[in-house]
């Protein structure tokens, strides 16, 4: 009960008084009312004017009625607006400021442009004030610097001081005072960055607007990595979590303080110099100087016993110890213990003297009947020093968390005008008692929805997503078949058009990083809308063109506007899905980059075979702009910065077609905010982070497991042709074990790794809520992932070694596509298990980190791709055949073709020839190992190494017989190659079919062979060949090669 009423009686006079008690507390001036005769009194005791309130300290005198906090001494209970700490712990500090001055937890939209405008106050602090505090000596203590810094800045706006411009202006224009609250923070975070930056020497760098309060602090104060520059974001978790809890404390010094000075009606920069006068004093935040030089003195763990003695006998005093409102542990102390945990990097000797005093002193009956124990000071200032703060900046440094509730306070006051110019002060206690009833305890913002959107919705979204992202990885794969069809109607070489190749992976990799930052800032929406437009017309245009300049720029038009959607895949999943389900869902969005280097190839070759090279881009344009329409009309706005969870109403280009989801609009915010500075979109934010430790690691492990995917399945027709002569077509079908294991592994694997982060999480909180936002600061996120991606690249290096010892003794057709199957399995597992923790460490800026992670995949998977098949002809073990030297010239250089006579192209009765080996500059040499000479490449020749065709060992089908021919050349003094040939290069066999011989003899200018000889080729089937006879060919084609060559004769 804490309503009643106090009854007195005067001993003096023996008059009785009835007090009323409300809430608590009786008031100051109902005790006046005791009034006794001052006949034979002190005339100092001024008895007349009534009975007087006698407490030094204000020990048990409230002194103000304020809603901001409230602390439950017995049960070390602190609530911020009726919010728990475990309810704010994930707050940052414009949720927590907006908070406590006005009242509510506010939206992501007020949330952001709360940032905008501390952030444009911020570079609105004049030079004038970095210039006072410049003038000081480096050696000075920080806060008298402070007090300097802010006063020089209250003096350059007069416009703010009551008594200079208007008595009763914060009164009366609450807008006014809520602006001048937000110039006032800006302008000591500013301040505290310089005071840093001068005392240690160094240059403080400008304020960003992209950055947060913390962000731009720590920027600006120069704490940040020294190898990459940046700020370190554990760092300022650590910084951000210790604020919460260092917010508001009550009726504390430096807010009292503040609310002296303010009961004058002055500004709050004038409060927050008393506020910060009050600070530097040993019992409040300059206690955290004093216990670091206590720890200090006491040197190291084995002085503490001794140092206890001197502490219990008064001879020293141990600072952090004890509280004078907590009678039991401090509720603050345990959560610093958790931050502690994110900086055991950190060598700090001192914090085990500190551990080595409380574990000595929670044994002492001295401690323990006085009830006391750590509080947030003893443990606190290890936060600051294991960030990068000098010990002696640290009160500082705390106050950049508590000017959030000086600031709540003097607003509160001036709303109120709760206090008086007099000696008498009253009010009741601090804040009501919070129970479940309490309307803010019932809505906290962890029991908002993470999303609002149902999960059908979040399915289809998510679908939507994984199949916009597929355009990209399609177009790049259902290209390739059509490359020897536009290198004859182009007429160009296959070298000129493998550089379109070029252009779409270059872009595909680059253009993310431009969408990606786009897309965190402007929203996802309008980014799609731009991408498939460019998309659609770049397809078009494809299909229309003839030239192969248009082709080659028109390539990269392609890839900018496909590309940007790999990127939104991921930045759509962290929208809307949780912590605790986003294993399964990240899975689903890689499934485009998985299944579409399997598939494209094979839709690719039917278009090209049957409606050319044209139909592929036809294709493409139609099947995007049918999937286009839907999305335009449908698809939501999932952006956080734009809609938060869903709730608030997207405008403008963000907004659906039609709005299929239940929309509230958000209360508007206590003060009008600015509208945003133009801000450029640069890809330098998405290129920091790859050299941001761990995540530039993180992005980096994940490209290497990606590029090998691209390996094994680059390698497949190469390998598969040339092993199990299989055609074009059975080929591609040999890709479906690698799509199928791609599937099951992104739904397998997704609930597992789902499964393994509730079981860890259960272990800190009995119930995981799938559709609530998880913290996963100080929970261990990448234990939780990497407990089920590490095995799975274990299991996937496993299968990738069999498949390669395996290949080559050429096993039956199943094992090999069984291997596969496994391979891809466990590689879309450990692929999709480092993009979900990607997300999680980066959930607020997904697109940008995907977009990183984007130009690392790209960039290891196109050289993968690049490199298997030319590696693995190098490490092959196919015995080149030696030519013999007998009868040739010392003198004179030679050149050596090898071909296939009796190829019958696939499908068809049409023969062709296929050139095996072509190797010019040979000389003739004794070796080594044998008597006789040989024809060997000349390494002293000028033009060494020269073009070549590397050899490949003669292989006929299944139960034919195949006439293999050598040709020996003699080489020309002024021997060129002639370049219309140069199509035969590339390694496989395709490439060099229909190999004129003639043709090449008259273009390069060869005079006819010195030798030939040829043998028959029989091949008899294994166990894991295909049994059927190749047909015998009634035609001879050969691939017409544009070479203006003069007629001369050939004997064959």
């Amino acid at each position: 009960m804490s309503t009643g009423a106090l009854f007195i009686r005067d001993s003096r006079t023996n008059v009785n008084y009835e007090i009323p008690i409300h809430r608590n507390a009786i008031r100051a001036t109902d005790v006046r009312r005791i009034q006794a005769s001052s006949v034979g009194s002190d005339r100092a005791d001024q008895v007349a004017h009534g009975l007087r309130i006698y407490d030094p300290g204000l020990q048990n005198t409230a002194v103000t009625e304020s809603t901001i906090s409230f602390s439950d001494h017995e049960q070390g209970l602190l609530l911020y607006r009726g919010y728990t700490l475990e309810q704010l712990w994930e707050a940052d500090f414009e949720e927590m400021f907006h908070l406590l001055v006005w009242e509510t937890f506010p939206t992501t939209a007020q949330r952001t442009e709360l940032q905008q405008k501390l952030a444009r106050h911020m570079q609105d602090v004049p030079n004038i004030v970095y210039k006072t505090i410049l003038g000081f000596p480096k050696e000075t203590s920080p806060l008298p610097l402070i007090m300097a810094g802010l006063s020089a800045y209250l003096a350059c706006i007069t416009d703010g001081i009551p008594a200079f411009s208007e008595a009763s202006m914060y009164q009366t224009d609450i807008e006014r005072a809520d602006q001048v609250i937000l110039k006032t923070v800006a302008a000591y975070g500013v301040i505290f960055a310089i005071v840093r930056c001068h005392r240690l020497g160094l240059t403080p760098e400008s304020p960003s607007m992209d950055l947060s309060y913390y962000e731009n602090i720590f920027k600006m104060a120069r704490i940040v990595n020294q190898t990459t520059n940046l700020v370190d974001p554990g760092k300022v978790s650590c910084f951000r979590r210790f604020g919460n809890l260092n917010a508001e404390h009550g009726m504390a010094l430096s807010v009292f303080s503040t609310l002296v000075t303010a009961s004058s009606l002055t500004d709050p920069i004038s409060c927050l110099i008393s506020a910060v006068a009050a600070a530097h004093g040993p019992l409040h935040f300059g206690a955290t100087e004093s216990a670091q030089r206590t720890l200090h003195e006491t040197g190291e763990p084995k002085n503490v016993p001794a140092f206890i003695e001197e502490v219990k006998a008064g001879k020293k005093k141990l600072f952090g110890y004890g509280h004078r409102t907590y009678k039991g542990m401090d509720p603050r102390v345990g959560p610093i213990r958790s931050i502690l945990k994110d900086l055991t990097h950190v060598d700090q000797p001192l914090l085990k003297i500190a551990e080595a005093i409380e574990k000595a002193a929670e044994k002492d009956e001295y401690f323990l009947s006085r009830g006391l124990y750590p509080n947030a000071d003893f443990y606190g200032n290890f936060v600051f020093t294991g960030i990068g703060f000098e010990p002696d900046i640290i009160p500082a440094a705390m106050l950049v968390h508590r000017i959030m509730g000086i600031m709540a306070h003097w607003r509160e006051y001036t709303v109120n005008r709760a206090m008086t110019n007099s000696n008498t002060h009253l009010a009741p206690l601090h804040g009501e008692e919070a129970n479940d009833t309490t309307p803010l305890l019932q809505t906290g913002p962890t029991d908002e929805p993470y999303s609002v959107f149902t999960p059908m919705q979040k399915r289809l979204i998510i679908l939507t997503a994984a199949l916009a992202s597929s355009f990209s990885p399609l177009s790049a794969n259902i290209y390739y078949p059509s490359l020897n069809s536009l290198v004859k109607d182009l007429h160009v070489s296959p070298s000129q058009i493998n550089l379109t190749i070029t252009s779409y992976m270059l872009c595909q990799g680059i253009a993310p990083m431009f969408t990606g930052s786009l897309a965190d800032r402007g929203g996802r929406r309008p980014v799609y809308i731009l991408c498939f437009v460019i998309y659609i017309l770049a397809n078009i245009s494809l299909a229309l063109q003839h030239n192969f300049q248009a082709l080659l720029l028109l390539r990269g038009v392609q890839s900018c506007g496909s590309s940007g959607t790999v990127a939104l895949a991921s930045a759509v999943a962290a929208d809307i899905i949780t912590s605790a389900e986003r294993g399964l869902y990240m899975g689903f969005t890689s499934l485009g980059n998985i299944l579409a280097p399997s598939i494209g190839p094979i839709l690719g070759g039917v278009l090209n075979k049957y409606l050319g090279w044209q139909a592929i881009f036809w294709f493409l344009a139609i099947a995007s702009g049918a999937f286009f329409v839907p999305l335009l009309l449908f698809f939501p706005e999932t952006c956080r910065a734009i809609v938060g969870n869903g709730s608030i109403t997207a405008v403008g280009w963000n907004s659906s077609i039609y709005n299929y989801t239940p929309k509230s609009t958000p209360a508007a915010p206590p003060f009008t905010l600015p509208r945003r500075r133009g801000q450029t979109h640069s890809p330098r934010s998405a290129l920091r982070l790859l050299f941001h430790r761990p995540t530039g690691l993180i992005i980096l492990s994940n490209g290497v497991v990606f590029a090998s995917y691209y390996a094994v399945t680059s390698s497949i027709p190469v390998q598969f042709e040339k092993i199990y002569n299989l055609d074009a077509f059975h080929i591609g079908l040999c890709f479906i074990p690698a799509g199928l294991g791609s599937l099951f592994s992104a739904t397998a694997n997704g609930v597992l790794v789902d499964w393994n982060y509730r079981r860890i999480r259960s272990r800190a909180s009995p119930t995981v809520h799938k559709d609530q936002k998880q913290d996963i600061l100080g929970f261990p996120i990448e234990k939780a992932r990497l407990q089920i991606g590490l095995p799975m690249t274990i299991l996937a290096s496993v299968s990738i070694v069999a498949y390669g010892v395996l290949l080559p003794v050429e096993p039956a057709l199943q094992v090999s596509l069984l291997l596969i199957f496994a391979i891809c399995f466990c590689i879309t597992a450990a692929y999709s298990v480092l993009n979900t923790l990607i997300v999680d460490l980066y959930y607020d800026r997904p697109a940008t980190v995907m977009a990183a992670n984007n130009l690392v995949r790209c960039s290891l998977g196109a050289g993968a791709a690049a490199a298997v098949n030319p590696l693995i002809r190098e490490i092959e073990t196919t015995v080149v055949p030696e030519i013999s030297g007998k009868d040739l010239h010392h003198n004179k250089t030679y050149l050596v073709m090898f071909v296939d006579l009796d190829v019958v192209m696939p499908g068809t009765c049409i023969g062709t020839v296929i050139l095996h080996w072509y190797q010019s500059d040979l000389s003739k040499k004794s070796t080594k190992h044998h008597h006789s000479s040989h024809l060997v490449p000349d390494k002293d020749h000028d033009d060494f190494p020269d073009i070549e065709a590397p050899y490949i060992a003669p292989r006929a089908p299944p139960n034919t017989h195949h006439r293999y021919v050598y040709f020996l050349f003699e080489q020309p003094p002024a021997y060129r190659f002639p370049d219309c040939f140069a199509h035969m290069f590339p390694p496989t066999p395709e490439a060099r079919a229909g190999f004129d011989i003639p043709m090449f003899i008259q273009a390069a200018k060869l005079d006819p062979p010195l030798a030939m000889n040829y043998f028959v080729g029989w091949h008899k089937p294994t166990s894991g060949d295909p049994t059927s006879a190749m047909p015998s060919a009634t035609t001879t084609s050969f691939r017409f090669v544009n070479c203006l060559t003069s007629s001369i004769s050939f004997v064959a």
